[in-house]
């Protein structure tokens, strides 16, 4: 495989010549490979790329390079280069200036806020007092708590509210930004191609070695092609091509554990070279888009590489539940495999207890030099010998020994031989090697379909890959990557583009070497199929459809009648028009949106009393066979899955089809339930069915939790084109405000943090320690006997909080010591809660009512030598459950993945939150199970990894860390929502300015923008113009010099009224002065012809000189686009009223006025679009940046609003009264419903009149009071 990671400028790339062995040769194929096994340590590095032709390095890489390269950005042979040139005469700064490749890395300066140390004090007091460290929990909280309150109390002059201290810490331990220097790609073959470099004799492990480097190296040599690009102008909006990548491979050949672990780190330097010579960064967003691509070619290219060199087999082994299979070495066992993998395992618990003590002792994460010595202390704690570097053939005598141990010494002796053997193809193979290419591509595009709505060319060349080295492992002599090349082509050739066409195509002059616009990102283009579309098209029509079962008015107002007499909650109104659609609405199908705790079920069980008050019947399908169960239960009707019941109307008998459980007709409602995590095709399928027996279908769901993990977005998609019914009262919190928060984070409000971080309901730390506060939070929880869940994102992570709670309860004798293994590697014994991960529909319990289903609750009653006894903690019912099931289908059950508790309610949660990987919707669906409280407990800090691999990411503060989780929507979109979106961007002013922007700076030609560049020496001084020409945005600033030139202005005039003294002084904040100049030198007075353009931008260029007269063409077509845009935009305002211009004025009769209206108003819609602000409260939304737009917008808004002169009196009036409504917000807010209190933070009833917003506060035009 091969992974990406992020290298950082400074010293984020020693760990990769960290263990290199002493001297320089690096022994290729044909030498003496003596020095290759007998030198202590890895060889050294080697430089490769294409980009290293015009820097005049190649061959081994010393410190001094990387230290050059990666950590300074200069020249790899900087230090020879500045040591002549201060000989030479030249200074230091112009020395080192010289060496630079482009701009210089960032200069990040720390801000020491004195955290870390106060709290590190005051855990050693602590310490001095008690004679222990403080124990995770109550005591380590209230450490930070007093130090916070301290602090703020210490700021504010007064004692410290909770919510102060509590905003204090959640926003404590934010690093600074650091710099990305470089990209490492690390290439690792399957363990069982390690394994036998590791074991084979030496032509057969120099075989393997030659294989894996040919490999990495065409997928290097792939990547440079594809990826090797670097972006221009401002916002880096063009991107261009380069002259390839500068480089360096280091070969590693173990893991720092000692495992046998060939792998080879690319480091990439960000440092490109672009065609006109100009040194810039590489683009790493397309990098990081091939990243699956690039991982499947090299897997395919090194399987075909170590089979053609020695004639193995590679064959499918599973990893476990939901997990992609492995192509491994027939005739290398798992268990030798594994045996190199458990001393991994056993040296990463140890280090991870060393870093726990250290946070125990010292309250802080221990900096990265500590965390490479707590790494070497645990490999030498788990292992014996040195940790010094060894010769490769001391660690092949030392991986022999080893597998004898496992394997005995025959099968290792003669594992070259065994792998040779041809294995017997299986029918799946034989049945493969038959099919054409463009079979294939049916093949792949039909598992494209099904994992996606939508996709980018390279998925489908992921599964191209997938499938060509499976293919050619069954066709000897065939090139897989013809194949996979093949399979592309034709799958390409049959798909539909999402991605809408430029409406302005570009001339060559604006084009990459590929014939792509220079304004489209490579590889970004996303694709569809015409069955998608359909299935989507099918939806939405059922949706409009009148047909089927509907419950008569009469009855269904009875059955509501009768069911709230007998309850002491009646249903609300929302539960009560869900019901009613969904049971008389009288179409085929419906759709219900219910927020989490908002009573579906409720809703749902008066739906079905009324379908059977009028003569009906509800069949529940909902996502797994134990959430079928619990709706069965709670609502009272037949259930199952979905899947199981379009499996048994097309593959069961007769009897199946007609039974009570399954069967269809013209009186049945299908009800599926939790409807957004249902696949797109799975929906079309039950739809078919619907329509073939006369049904109807219920879709009940909610787009904003989890959606399917294949092809989704129906859900949203049906609301949006047909609508929906919606619940809006939360019932589930105590707490009130803890539900109208909820359905802020739902929709990913900026303020809907303020709740969780105010009732200090966040945590922060690394994730060891988060770990362990989620552990003693949930134990506390138990032991006042609460119903609490642990919630994490990966299943390794549920198996380390589940490890952790059986270690504390075998510790007080309540569970059985020794136990049966679990597939996740934990035991599990007496007493213990575990959970069933597969449906067995044979392995029956509760008088064979119910089966063994994905996600059931059991306590272990015996252990029947492997054989588990066990009751069910739902229905009571007693079964066994066979040693095999499990070994591989059995977990703990203490803690639970964010998916398996959707759907399920408890008093408390607790939740572990990674920013790199948690979505939005994640995030909604764990903070919203418990009734009483649910704590977030973020990662906001990575430790090294065990093999002393920097993490990709720097230490973030608690609440920037949740809003990274915020700004992650995880929900797939539809096909046909996709497409809408995409012609909505293509035709928006946030694509067509940037791009008329960047290409107006192309327009001049070299001597007019040399004329420019001379004016800025003449009047700047010369350190400023040498940064002003060498920023990113001088093509910008340049090209309206030369607009401005052109129109007979006097440019050095205007250029030195936009220097400013205090630019240069020593508190100057300014990063680019380019940017600046061009902010303060407006845009030229428009010509009477670019009048409906927006005033910031320059008008198109009359004359066009040398060979840009096409790019002048084209400006002039963009030119009108934008007209056409914002006219329409203008045109669409007057059409759709929105709160924020209620208190502007209307458009006047006069014509000459009108002109000036519609301008005016252009000017601020015109803004809204170029940043897709959309918030209809406030003009400019958040949006503050300090450009020629933000400020015409501003100048025109003032020109349009309605101030009388009583204003500012009248606006400080209703701030006042505005704050006394607030301050009874809080009381107010349990004594009306969730959507009302949602409305109210929201501001719709507290903001004063529109008219006089903008006078409430001191602050930009256009801000809103935080409330």
């Amino acid at each position: 495989m091969m992974t990406v990671h992020v290298l950082h400028a400074g010293d984020g790339y020693t760990y990769l010549t960290r263990q290199v062995a002493a001297g320089d040769h690096s022994v290729r194929r044909g030498e003496d490979l003596t020095e290759y096994y007998t030198a202590e340590g890895n060889p050294v590095g080697q430089w490769l790329g294409s980009g290293l032709a015009n820097l005049g390095v190649s061959g081994a890489v010393s410190e001094e390079q990387m230290q050059a390269l990666f950590g300074d950005g200069l020249h790899p042979d900087a230090e020879v280069a500045i040591r002549a040139a201060v000989a030479g005469g030249a200074t230091p700064e112009d020395a080192v200036q010289a060496s630079r490749l482009g701009r210089r890395f960032p200069r990040i300066q720390a801000i020491a806020d004195g955290w870390d140390d106060a709290v590190a004090d005051a855990y050693t007091e602590f310490t001095a007092t008690n004679g222990r460290s403080p124990e995770p929990g109550v005591e380590r909280d209230l450490i930070r708590w007093n130090i916070a309150a301290d602090r703020v109390a210490a700021t504010v002059k007064r004692a410290a509210t909770d919510a102060e201290v509590a905003t204090h810490l959640s926003q404590m331990g934010k690093a600074p930004r650091q710099p990305v220097a470089g990209y490492d790609l690390v290439f690792t073959p399957v363990k069982s191609v390690s394994v036998l470099w590791a074991l084979g004799d030496l032509d057969t492990s120099e075989q393997v070695r030659e294989a894996h480097n040919a490999a990495w190296q065409a997928t290097v040599s792939w990547l440079e092609t594809e990826a090797g690009v670097t972006r221009v102008g401002a916002g880096g909006v063009a991107q261009v091509d380069t002259h390839g990548f500068v480089a360096t491979a280091f070969e590693h050949r173990d893991s720092r554990t000692g495992d046998p672990n060939l792998h080879t780190h690319v480091a990439v330097s960000t440092k490109v070279q672009g065609l006109d010579g100009k040194w810039r960064s590489l683009d790493g967003r397309v990098l990081h888009a091939l990243g699956v691509a690039a991982s499947e070619r090299y897997n395919t290219l090194v399987e075909q590489e170590v089979r053609n060199r020695l004639g193995v087999t590679f064959v499918d082994e599973t990893r476990g539940r939901n997990k992609r299979s492995v192509r491994e070495i027939a005739g290398i066992s798992r268990e030798l495999r594994e045996s190199f993998s458990s001393r991994r395992a056993a040296i990463e618990d140890a280090y991870e207890t060393l870093v726990q003590e250290y946070v125990a002792k010292h309250g802080r994460t221990p900096p990265k030099s500590v965390q490479l010595s707590l790494a070497q202390r645990a490999t030498l704690e788990t292992r014996e010998g040195k940790s010094a570097a060894k010769s490769l053939t001391r660690q092949r005598a030392e991986w022999r020994l080893a597998a004898v141990r496992i394997i005995g010494e025959v099968a290792v002796d003669t594992i070259g031989t065994t792998v040779r053997q041809r294995q017997q193809l299986s029918a799946q193979d034989q049945t493969l090697a038959a099919l054409s290419i463009d079979e294939l591509a049916d093949r792949v595009l039909h598992t494209v379909e099904d994992s996606r709505a939508t996709w980018r060319r390279s998925h489908v060349a992921a599964e191209a890959q997938r499938i060509a080295r499976t293919f050619a492992n069954v066709s000897p002599g065939v090139d897989a990557q013809q194949i996979a090349e093949g399979v592309v082509q034709a799958v390409m050739a049959r798909v539909i583009a999402v991605t809408a066409p430029t409406l302005n195509p570009v001339p060559e002059a604006l084009q990459r070497q590929d014939g792509e616009s220079v304004y489209r990102v490579h590889g970004t283009e996303r694709f569809t199929s015409e069955r998608i579309l359909a299935i989507e098209d099918s939806l939405i029509d059922a949706a409009r459809t009148v047909a089927g079962f509907a419950v008569e008015p009469a009855i269904f107002a009875t059955t509501v009648e009768t069911l709230n007499a007998a309850s002491s909650y009646p249903l609300d109104a929302s539960q009560v028009e869900l019901a009613r659609r969904f049971a008389s609405g009288g179409r085929l199908l419906e759709v219900g949106i219910g927020p989490a705790g908002t009573g579906k079920t409720t809703a749902m069980r008066a739906f079905a009393r009324a379908v059977e008050a009028g003569g009906g019947r509800v069949l529940a399908l909902a996502p797994t066979a134990a959430a079928s169960t619990v709706l069965a239960e709670e609502i009272k009707v037949e259930a199952e899955t979905a899947h199981k019941l379009v499996d048994v109307h097309r593959n069961g008998s007769l009897e199946q089809q007609e039974s009570d459980q399954y069967r269809i007709d013209g009186s049945t409602v299908l009800l599926i339930d939790e409807a957004g995590m249902a696949s797109t095709p799975l929906l079309a399928d039950v739809l078919e069915l619907a329509q073939q027996h006369g049904a109807t279908i219920r879709l009940l769901g909610d787009p904003a939790q989890l959606a399917a993990v294949e092809s989704g977005g129906a859900l949203r998609l049906i609301e949006q084109r047909v609508g929906a019914s919606y619940l809006d009262r939360v019932h589930r919190f105590i707490d009130a405000d803890e539900a109208a928060a909820s359905l802020l984070l739902r929709d990913g409000a900026s303020g809907s943090l303020d709740f969780y971080v105010t009732a200090d309901r966040t945590r922060g730390g690394i994730r060891q320690s988060m770990l362990e506060e989620i552990y003693v939070a949930w134990a506390a929880d138990r032991a006042d006997h609460r119903h609490s869940i642990m919630v994490a994102g990966t299943n390794e992570e549920v198996a380390a909080l589940n490890a952790r709670a059986r270690l504390d309860l075998i510790g007080q004798g309540a569970v059985g010591k020794s136990g049966a293994l679990l597939h996740d590697g934990n035991r599990a014994g007496v007493n213990d809660v575990i959970v069933t991960r597969q449906n067995d529909r044979k392995l029956r319990s509760n008088q064979g009512k119910d089966f063994v289903a994905n996600g059931d609750l059991w306590m272990i009653l015996g252990d029947e030598g492997g054989d588990l006894k066990v009751k069910s903690l739902r229905h009571g019912g007693v079964l066994t459950l066979p040693a095999e099931y499990v070994a591989t289908h059995v977990e703990l059950g203490y803690a639970a993945t964010i998916n398996r508790v959707q759907g399920m309610t408890v008093d408390t949660s607790h939740i572990l939150v990674d920013p790199q990987s948690t979505s939005r919707e994640q995030l909604y669906v764990a903070t919203t199970r418990g009734r009483e409280s649910n704590r977030m407990y973020a990662v906001v800090e990575e430790t090294l990894e065990v093999d002393a691999h920097a993490p990709d990411h720097l230490r973030t503060s608690i609440i920037d860390a949740l809003t990274a989780v915020l700004a992650r929507e995880g929900a797939e979109r539809s096909a046909t929502e996709e497409i809408q979106r995409e012609q909505d961007a293509a035709a928006s002013l946030s694509t067509l300015l940037p791009a008329y922007e960047d290409a107006l700076a192309r327009v001049y030609d070299p001597d007019q923008i040399g004329r420019m560049e001379a004016i800025v020496r003449d009047v700047l001084d010369a350190g400023i113009a040498d940064r002003v020409v060498n920023d990113e945005a001088w093509a910008h600033l340049a090209s309206r010099l030369a607009a401005h030139e052109a129109r007979g202005a006097d440019v050095r005039a205007q250029l030195a009224a936009a220097v400013r003294a205090e630019d240069t002084g020593p508190d100057s904040t300014v990063e680019s002065f380019a940017k600046i100049y061009h902010h303060r030198i407006a845009a030229p007075a428009a010509t009477t012809g670019d009048s409906a353009l927006p005033t910031w931008v320059t008008p198109p260029p009359v004359e066009a000189l040398g060979d840009n007269r096409a790019v002048r063409d084209w400006l002039h077509a963009q030119a009108g686009l934008i007209r056409d845009r914002t006219a329409a935009l203008v045109d669409a305002a007057a059409a759709t009223p929105e709160p924020w211009r209620s208190a502007l004025r209307s458009q006047p009769d006069d014509a000459s006025l009108q002109r000036a209206w519609r301008r005016d108003l252009g000017n601020v819609l015109a803004f809204r679009d170029l940043n897709q602000i959309t918030d209809s409260e406030s003009p400019f939304g958040e949006a503050r940046p300090d450009d020629d737009a933000y400020t015409a917008a501003v100048a025109s808004l003032e020109r349009l609003r309605v101030i009388e002169d009583h204003t500012a009196i009248e606006a400080r009036r209703r701030t006042v009264e505005l704050r006394q409504r607030l301050s009874g917000a809080r009381t107010a807010a349990g004594n009306v419903g969730v959507a009302e209190r949602v409305r109210r933070l929201r501001g719709h009833d507290l903001d004063p009149d529109p008219e006089h917003q903008h006078d409430i506060q001191a602050a930009p035009v256009g801000s809103r009071p935080k409330v």
